[in-house]
């Protein structure tokens, strides 16, 4: 009687830890995935941004000329002889603006006005000769100057290749340009071989407003690169940028309309603007995150 009271007593202790080991048996795993979160409100503020601040630097500038035009007419030699002479990039001027851009998810959409001065210069020589004896002989050297004075409403689309404290962008655009004043200078220099004392003379410079030769607007494009640096609530950027003139610049209706310069000769020829120009700006966020004016960079 006591074997199977034993073997009763084994069966009730066993059942419960096979049902147990029957249970995690047919119990399975599944892998656990990293459910992406929701960008918090903060972090989708930081995606979008304005900046306002200010800029300056020097540019340089070069004329091209499209059709060319002298106050003289020769009739013994070829007129192409005495073309003027450009020298492009000579003289370094400056400008200074504003600048006012739109951040968003690494573009930016910037205005940014400015006055600018631009500089081109040009020279030409002019020779009398006697007819019977050519040693006696005059020789002429014109070198102008030219300064004009714009307000200039660029509008540029830019791309931060970075999105750290650092950025490197690349810049495209196109520009407005009115012109608020304008200046000509001509220096005139020579050799006096008829005079019985032959040697280099100089004459006084002479300065003329020039409003009149040119057009009051001015367009083109423009493209460049840069980088810009953030630091506490500060975006230091750093520009070079090409510019390109669309129009002619020159007053066409004007071209022989300043007495001084119909005398020595001087025509305007129709030109396009060139210029280079390197700036460097400091800007400020305007949208903050929280009350101690975290900036949204």
């Amino acid at each position: 009687m006591i074997k199977p009271t034993l073997t009763l007593l084994c069966l009730i202790f066993l059942l419960p830890m096979a049902s147990e080991a029957q249970r995690k048996k047919k119990s399975k795993t599944y892998p656990v995935y990293d459910v992406p979160k929701r960008p918090s409100a903060n972090e989708s503020f930081l995606k979008t941004q304005w900046w306002l601040g200010f800029k300056a630097g020097a540019n340089s500038t070069a004329a091209s000329p499209e059709t060319r035009f002298s106050g003289f007419s020769p009739i013994n030699y070829n007129a192409t002889e005495n073309e003027k002479s450009y020298d492009d990039y000579e003289g370094v001027t400056g400008h200074a603006g504003l600048e006012i851009t739109f951040y968003h998810h690494g573009w930016s959409f910037s205005l940014q006005p400015n006055y600018r001065r631009q500089q081109f210069t040009y020279g030409n020589d002019y020779t009398w000769e006697e007819t019977n004896n050519p040693d006696n002989s005059l020789v002429l050297n014109y070198s102008q100057n030219h300064l004009l004075d714009y307000i200039e409403l660029p509008f540029f689309i830019k791309y931060d290749i970075t999105q750290t404290s650092f950025r490197p962008f690349i810049q495209i655009g196109a520009y407005y340009a009115t012109l608020v004043n304008a200046q000509k200078s001509v220096e005139i220099s020579g050799t006096d071989f008829a005079s019985g004392n032959a040697g280099p003379f100089e004459t006084q410079e002479l300065i003329i407003g020039a409003n009149d030769l040119f057009l009051k607007s001015s367009t083109g494009l423009a493209g460049g690169v840069g980088f810009s640096y953030d630091f506490w609530n500060v975006r230091l950027v750093f520009d070079a940028t090409y510019r390109y003139g669309l129009n002619n610049v020159v007053d066409v209706k004007n071209r022989y309309a300043i007495n001084e310069l119909a005398s020595i000769g001087d025509a305007m020829d129709d030109i396009k603007l060139k210029n280079i120009s390197i700036s460097i700006g400091c800007v400020f966020p305007l949208r903050f995150i929280s009350e101690g004016y975290q900036s949204t960079n």
